[in-house]
């Protein structure tokens, strides 16, 4: 990029706030023309007049637009109403106008100007109107920049005209295009209606149904299946005296056992080894032990063999008195 151009830097230069429906005209017009240059003369070739400056009486300042600018809702006069400068401008630090020249050939030939703020250390910014890039492309396509001015006031575009009191009001027209886009702003865009898919959404509420009532059946068919599995890796019933031997041996490994865990151990069906087991011990109904078998005193280990040769000796003498 070339240096910047300050030739122009004391060149007296206003900043104008335009209000949205204007500056939508205007940006039409210069994309029409190409001219993009506010101008009072009318001269031929002097590009499009944009506005007319008019000061009357007690230096009240107006804009006038030309008939080629007039639109609905845009008043034909806008007063210019001086309002102070932004803060922490002044002899030090003031706001400056910045310009970039397209290059030859480019899709604008004509200047594009920007306003942008410039501060005293020498820092720009710069962009093009609406804000979007500039036409040719951005900065780097712009090498010619140059200064064009020193904002030395700041005027508002009023759209006011004097009542028949003499009184500053609000143009109606400019009125009448707030109040308009006001009403759009507040239109409501959702609506409430009536729901018609409501036989659809039933039969899609009794095919999940469906669903899910076969899924449980599948997954009981499946449990059963599992449990006569599992019946099925059980041992034939014992008889009672085998069975007998196996708890005794089970016994002799631990001293107190929960049902479920001999089942597990003999895997002998549930009457059957519930009868077995009570002839032999006794469930606990408190202490560590609770819910659990012991063996019966007298066929614990120390008292087995005893409860053995009572048992033959009372057999033998059952005998012997059958014999007399």
């Amino acid at each position: 990029m070339s240096a910047l151009d300050t030739r122009n830097a004391d060149t007296t230069a206003w900043l104008v706030k335009v209000p949205v429906a204007l500056a939508a005209v205007w940006k039409a017009a210069c994309d029409q023309s190409m001219a993009g240059v506010v101008d009072d003369s009318s001269a031929e070739g002097a590009g499009q007049l944009l506005g007319r400056i008019v000061t009357e009486e007690g230096n009240v300042s107006f804009l006038e637009l030309p008939e080629t600018m007039h639109a609905e809702g845009i008043p034909k006069r806008f007063k210019l109403q001086s309002m102070p400068l932004p803060p922490g401008t002044g002899t030090d630090s003031r706001m400056h106008v910045l310009s970039y020249e397209a290059p030859a050939g480019g899709a604008a030939a004509a200047a594009a100007a920007a306003a942008a703020a410039v501060g005293s250390a020498g820092g720009a910014a710069a962009a093009p109107p609406g804000g979007g890039a500039a036409a040719g492309g951005g900065p780097k396509d712009l090498p010619k920049a140059r200064v064009d001015g020193c904002v030395h006031q700041r005027l508002d575009m009023v759209p006011m005209v004097k009542d028949e009191q003499g009184q500053w009001v609000l143009d109606s027209e400019y009125l009448k295009l707030v109040r308009s886009r006001t009403e759009r702003a507040a239109e409501k865009v959702r609506v409430v209606g009536s729901y018609d898919g409501l036989d659809l959404d039933n039969q899609i509420a009794l095919k999940m149904q469906k669903q899910r009532l076969q899924k449980d059946i599948v997954e009981r068919r499946k449990a059963t299946e599992a449990a006569a599995r599992a019946d099925n890796l059980k041992r034939p019933r014992l008889e009672k005296e085998e069975l007998e031997e196996i708890l005794f041996r089970l016994f002799e490994r631990n001293s107190a056992w929960a049902f479920k865990s001999l089942i597990a151990e003999t895997r002998q069906p549930h009457m059957h080894l519930k009868a077995v087991l009570e002839g032999i011990a006794t469930q606990q109904k408190r202490g560590p032990n609770k819910d659990k078998y012991e063996l019966k005193p007298e066929y614990r280990p120390g008292n087995k063999q005893a409860a053995a040769a009572a048992a033959a000796a009372a057999a033998a003498g059952a005998g012997a008195g059958a014999g007399k």
